[in-house]
């Protein structure tokens, strides 16, 4: 992914906002529940993992997210994994 969407994902879920990732490397997918450095960390499975940003691909929606839109207007961003 790239650092824009790698700083917007991070704004959103500090927001409070669920984000979905796959780890392209090994194909897992998990919830992001915090950033730092660039680095993800992300919930997979019930445990804690620590992700590049570089390797993963967001999920959220099933499509990919257009953050330069979508900081913009952050408050109409409504994130499932449905």
């Amino acid at each position: 992914m790239r650092h824009l969407d790698f700083q917007g994902m991070c704004e959103l879920v500090g927001d409070g906002e669920v984000i979905w990732v796959e780890n392209q490397t090994n194909h897992q997918q998990g919830r992001v529940t915090g950033c730092h450095n660039q680095l993800l960390e992300v919930n997979v499975e019930g445990h804690s993992e620590t992700w590049e940003h570089e390797v993963c691909t967001e999920m959220t929606h099933g499509f990919k997210v257009d953050y330069e839109e979508t900081l913009k207007h952050p408050h109409e961003y409504d994130s499932h994994l449905d």
